[in-house]
């Protein structure tokens, strides 16, 4: 089984990736947050910061998944030439993001509203031979879980190379209750490579995906992964994250940030990582908004 981490963005980049393997590992896939792509659908007209991010030499060593955003064919296709010019063997249409400024465009998650559109537009990037092999992440409806049967028909047309299910709807975002006999569903069909994705906060959350089968091919982790970073390793049988490995993690990522970006923007990205363990604790949040160093945001986190 797989393990894929998933992106956030101002979060999960190449200082994030390479910091992360090296002191805890076990993920398989580092995903990248999505490229908006522009009319030209070009890599050359990406922001700077996606040029960086999917730059091979930003991601030396590491498997990673570029995605893109988009509701144009040939836009996805012009990009994914470009994966493919780069080294890459795979790239991710995004189906799944519910933010509202990219639904409200049919943009991300926004596409499954228009079922018919979404064949079409499916039909359009597999009627041409593709230069690398495609993946998709989506979510499982816009309004209702009921809307996932005609959905799951459309998908289980194409061949992507693995299918990544988020099993909420659009208007559940990432609170509302989940699905997973969404997630049966899509495998009793026959959807290839299907990654499930959604609440998986502990290794013992895990533990009970796998318990109730039908088993993944992979799984997607994002928040639980940002907040325990060795819960890959503990799902792979290994130990829990010592105070000593988290004090290496966040000043690994402090120092590789201020190198990037400089010590205000370093410190504001820490701070919002270390919102993802101190979920919930006043005191806490109340340390690290006063934090003016590094050494103060790990005593406020750990001690």
């Amino acid at each position: 089984m797989k393990i894929y981490f998933a992106p956030m963005e101002g979060l999960t980049d190449g200082v994030l990736r390479r910091v992360h393997r090296d002191l805890f590992g076990g993920v398989d896939v580092y995903c990248l947050p999505f490229h908006k792509l522009t009319q030209s659908g070009t890599v050359a007209a990406l922001l700077t910061r996606e040029k960086r991010d999917v730059d091979p030499q930003e991601n030396r060593a590491l498997t990673v998944l570029p995605q893109a955003l988009t509701r144009d064919p040939d836009q996805l296709l012009t990009w994914m030439n470009d994966l493919a010019g780069l080294g890459y063997g795979c790239g991710d249409l995004n189906l799944g993001c519910p933010s509202p400024t990219v639904t409200k465009r049919g943009r991300g998650s926004g596409m499954l509203k228009d079922p018919e559109y979404l064949r079409s537009f499916l039909d359009a990037v597999f009627a041409r031979p593709l230069p690398v092999r495609l993946s998709v992440k989506t979510r499982i409806g816009f309004e209702r879980a009921e809307e996932w049967p005609g959905l799951l028909n459309i998908l289980a047309d194409y061949p992507f190379h693995h299918v990544t299910i988020h099993v909420r709807t659009t208007r559940e975002q990432y609170s509302g209750g989940i699905h997973p006999e969404a997630f049966d569903e899509a495998v009793r069909m026959g959807i290839p490579e299907p990654v499930y994705n959604g609440d998986l906060r502990t290794a013992g959350d895990v533990k009970a995906l796998l318990s109730r089968g039908p088993d993944p091919a992979g799984i997607m982790i994002g928040r639980g992964m940002l907040a325990n970073p060795a819960l890959a390793r503990q799902i792979r049988g290994g130990k829990e994250a010592s105070k000593e490995e988290l004090e290496a993690w966040y000043t690994a990522l402090y120092e590789g940030w201020k190198n990037r970006f400089g010590s205000t923007i370093a410190l504001g990205r820490i701070k919002k990582l270390m919102e993802w363990p101190g979920e919930g604790d006043i005191r806490r949040k109340r340390l690290l908004r006063r934090a003016v160093e590094i050494d103060e945001c790990i005593r406020a986190l750990l001690d």
